[in-house]
């Protein structure tokens, strides 16, 4: 047999074996009854599409309105968007073998192997929450203070001294790109905390070599999930991404190896910061992987929610004056905001939510697998070994959960009548459970009196961040927007939104004569 005859048969039997295959996933498997288009369930390469094209989150959000709060989104896999599904999958379990264990083919990284806490097995994951927590303790946040105020009065300095235009300075008309000086601030912070010493993007007004590619190595993870879903054609899949994906990833990680290795070289360096919490009972390669972890997800994820809370103010002038003058009449002296203080402004917490709600910074479904005995989700059983995931994005902005949803509307967290409808049970943004986002405490008032209302606090240092940032941005400048910003939900998503993106603003100093 010739060559070509070989692959013309080695393909034929392919095509044969692929379209069977399909047809079981169709028409035979557990998940047939279950709504969705029958190109999903037959095959993953729909929803690989649309993740690499940057829309699999709005494309899920579209497949919800359709069919509903439960659809098959692939040939094993189901997308919920309910409040029982929720608590469900990631509430807590009395076993282990009771719990929805993560998804490998969805949180891979590098090797595959899990020594972080983001990836960590439900057996392994109490070993790194425990040598973690006490970096988010109230005491250690508290630490972080000082530090945070430098960096943030170092970016009010910046935007009202320099009107050059140069770097990332704003022009002699007052117009900067705000996004810019978010991405600034939040990663000098976070690379403090993560490595002892900040990368210097905010006395440099420009992004750091090592900030450009933090997202592209996010992207990069998730282009490796597409390859893994496409399994067994996966290894060879992995070495197509092409190598302007590729090469952000293994840059990012030679800077975390080697900022690491520096801080612990630097006996000067201050030691509230991550890695001082969490030297011990750790090895070099897990501290690595989970430092990595807190500085790459908290920077992007931190400077998203900042840039879209700007985005949705000043495209909405009653909450933007609303803000303001809650700020500006609470503060006569800058030196007055600080942790505590921020606490407080109740409307901004509101602002806060919304943008959280309007826009979620993991828009992404967390995926599960159910437990090989199965579970019952929604009232109905679903066999072992299904994939099965929330979609954040679907609920947060659906007519079935919210009155408006499209709108940004900070009261609807203020007991204000109109939304009393609105099902907050859905809104879960750090997830719910034994593993939700470690950084974060909620705190509940004593007597819930008013249900509707926003009586919580979030204590973590990511929303204490905001806070700080956001209170002392508008109590010392006005913001207006410019014509040529892009809606953050029109940004694409990779796991996370599209970063780098310009948030262009003029800006009027208030204070700088006083």
């Amino acid at each position: 047999m010739g060559l070509t005859s070989e692959l013309t048969l080695k393909f034929k039997i392919a095509l044969t074996f692929h379209a069977s295959l399909a047809f079981y996933n169709v028409f035979l498997h557990p998940l047939r009854g279950y709504a969705g288009p029958k190109l999903d369930a037959a095959s993953q390469l729909v929803y690989v599409y649309h993740m690499l094209k940057g829309d699999s989150c709005k494309y899920i959000a579209s497949l919800h309105e359709k069919y509903g709060e439960v659809v098959r989104t692939g040939p094993n896999e189901i997308s919920y968007m309910s409040v029982s599904a929720n608590r469900t999958i990631f509430g807590t379990k009395t076993t282990e073998d009771m719990a929805f264990e993560k998804n490998p083919a969805v949180y891979i990284q590098g090797s595959g192997a899990a020594s972080n806490i983001l990836f960590a097995s439900t057996r392994e994951y109490p070993r790194f929450k425990k040598l973690m927590a006490p970096a988010f303790s109230e005491q250690a946040i508290k630490e972080q203070e000082p530090m945070i105020q430098q960096y943030t009065s170092l970016l009010i300095h910046s935007l009202r001294h320099n009107r050059s235009g140069e770097a990332y300075y704003p022009d002699k008309d007052g117009i900067v790109n705000m996004g810019a000086w978010v991405n600034f601030i939040i990663f000098d912070i976070l690379s403090s905390l993560s490595f002892g010493k900040p990368v210097g993007c905010l006395p440099a007004a420009d992004y750091h070599p090592w900030a450009y590619v933090i997202f592209g190595a996010m992207k990069h993870s998730h282009f490796v999930q597409c390859a893994h879903r496409l399994k067994p054609y996966h290894p060879i899949l992995q070495k197509l991404i092409p190598d302007d994906i590729s090469a952000p990833y293994e840059t990012h990680m030679e800077n975390a190896r080697k900022y690491l290795r520096e801080r612990e070289q630097d006996r000067n360096v201050s030691r509230a910061d991550f890695a001082s919490f969490i030297l011990k009972g750790m090895t070099e390669d897990e501290l690595l992987d989970n430092i990595n972890i807190l500085a790459t997800a908290g920077s992007e994820t931190t400077a998203t929610t900042i840039s879209s809370i700007l985005y949705y103010l000043v495209h909405n002038p009653k909450s933007y004056h609303k803000l303001v003058d809650e700020i500006r009449s609470t503060y006569v002296l800058e030196e007055e905001i600080t942790f505590n203080s921020v606490n407080s402004l109740g409307y901004l917490k509101a602002v806060i939510q919304e943008t959280f709600r309007i826009h979620p910074s993991v828009p992404v479904g967390l995926h599960r697998i159910t437990p090989k005995s199965g579970s019952h989700i929604d009232g109905k059983w679903v066999p072992g070994g299904t994939w099965v995931s929330v979609a954040l994005l679907a609920a947060y902005r659906s007519p079935r959960y919210w009155r408006r949803p499209e709108e940004f509307i900070p009261e609807r967290w203020l007991g204000d009548p109109e939304f009393e409808s609105d099902n907050r049970h859905i809104w879960a943004p750090f997830s719910i459970g034994p593993r939700k986002c470690v950084g974060i405490k909620y705190v509940f008032s004593p007597a819930r009196i008013f249900p509707r209302c926003a009586d919580w606090r979030a204590l973590s240092l990511a929303y204490l961040n905001i806070r700080l940032i956001i209170a002392r941005l508008l109590w010392n400048f006005d913001l207006e927007a410019c014509p040529d910003n892009i809606d953050p939900h029109e940004m694409k998503e990779y796991g996370v939104w599209q970063g780098l993106v310009p948030l262009n603003l003029k800006i009027r100093d208030l204070r700088a004569a006083k």
